[in-house]
C-alpha cells in the first residue's frame, strides 16, 4: 500500500536524522506515530462515482474517517486502519456495494448465434428475475433481494400445465420495518410476472444481525461523533501553534545569533585582514 511505503520511507528518513542527533529522539518518535496514525486501507475499489459517492457519504455520516481516490480501474474508498471492520459493517447494513446486475446487452451479447427456444424462454425468465431484484433492492432498508420464478412444465401442445410459482428473498436492516411492505411486495411481483397469482408468490423476509454488539457500535459512534467534533475545533488550535512554534524557532536562532556575534565578527575582520 502507498501508506505503508509512504511511512516507511519517512521512518528511514527520520531514523537517519534521530542516530545524528541525539537529543531529536522525542521529534522522531512523535512524527512517527502521527505517520503512522494516518494511514487509510483500501476499503472497496473499482467503483463507479456514484457508488464511491454514497459509500464515502455514509460513512461520513456514521462519524468515520473515510475519503475516495481516482485510478485506472474507478474510484477506490478509503477508511482508517481502525475503522476498517466498523466500515464494512455499516456498509453491509444498508446493504453496499450493490449487487451488479446482468443487463439485456449481457443476456443477448450482439452477434451471438441463434439459440433454441428454451434457451431464449430462459433468457427472458432471467431478465425479469433481475428487473425483480432491483425493483426490490430499490426499497429502503433492503440489504438483499433474490427473485426465481419457476420454470412451470408443458404439454406436449407446449402449453403449461402449472401456473408460474416465484420466491422472494428479501434481507432486511433491522432498522427498517420491511413486514409493513408485504403487500407491496407481492403486489409488485404479481404485476411484473404474468400468470401469477397470489397463491403462488413465495416471499421470505430475513432482518440481517448485527456482527458487531449493538451497544459498542452506539459507544463506537459516540465516540467518533465526539472526535469529529473535537476534530473540528482542532484545526484553528493547530494553526496559532505552529505560529507559536515559527516564532518561538525564531528567537530561539536569533538569541544564538546574538550570543555568537563577536566570533563573527572576528572572522570577518580576518578574512578582510588577509589581502592587505
Amino acid at each position: 500500500m502507498t501508506c505503508s511505503r509512504r511511512s516507511a520511507g519517512v521512518v528511514m528518513r527520520l531514523a537517519g536524522c534521530a542516530s545524528a542527533v541525539t537529543p531529536s529522539r522525542w521529534l522522531f518518535g512523535a512524527l512517527l506515530v502521527i505517520s503512522l496514525a494516518g494511514c487509510k486501507i483500501e476499503l472497496h475499489r473499482s467503483l463507479s462515482e456514484t457508488e464511491a459517492n454514497q459509500m464515502l457519504a455514509l460513512l461520513l455520516v456514521s462519524g468515520l474517517q473515510a475519503d475516495k481516490r481516482a485510478d485506472t480501474a474507478g474510484m477506490t474508498v478509503r477508511i482508517e486502519r481502525g475503522d476498517f471492520v466498523r466500515g464494512v459493517e455499516v456498509l453491509r447494513q444498508h446493504g453496499l456495494p450493490r449487487q451488479k446486475r446482468a443487463s439485456v446487452e449481457d443476456v443477448f451479447p450482439p452477434g451471438q448465434l441463434v439459440s433454441s427456444p428454451v434457451q431464449e424462454q430462459a433468457k427472458l425468465v432471467y431478465l425479469k428475475e433481475q428487473r425483480l431484484e432491483r425493483m426490490l433492492a430499490s426499497l429502503d432498508g433492503v440489504m438483499v433481494a433474490e427473485v426465481s420464478i419457476a420454470q412451470v412444465p408443458m404439454d406436449s401442445a407446449g402449453r403449461a400445465t402449472l401456473p408460474p410459482g416465484v420466491a422472494v428473498f428479501v434481507k432486511y436492516s433491522p432498522e427498517i420495518n420491511m413486514t409493513q411492505r408485504m403487500t407491496d411486495i407481492r403486489s409488485l411481483v404479481h404485476d411484473s410476472v404474468p400468470g401469477v397469482t397470489p397463491e403462488r408468490i413465495s416471499i421470505v423476509l430475513q432482518p440481517a444481525d448485527y456482527r458487531l454488539p449493538r451497544a459498542s457500535i452506539d459507544a463506537s459512534s459516540g465516540t467518533q461523533a465526539s472526535a469529529s467534533a473535537d476534530g473540528r475545533r482542532w484545526p484553528p488550535a493547530l494553526g496559532w501553534g505552529m505560529v507559536a512554534a515559527v516564532c518561538v524557532g525564531l528567537a530561539a536562532a536569533g538569541v544564538v545569533a546574538w550570543r555568537r556575534r563577536a566570533s563573527w565578527v572576528q572572522r570577518l575582520r580576518a578574512r578582510v585582514s588577509r589581502p592587505s
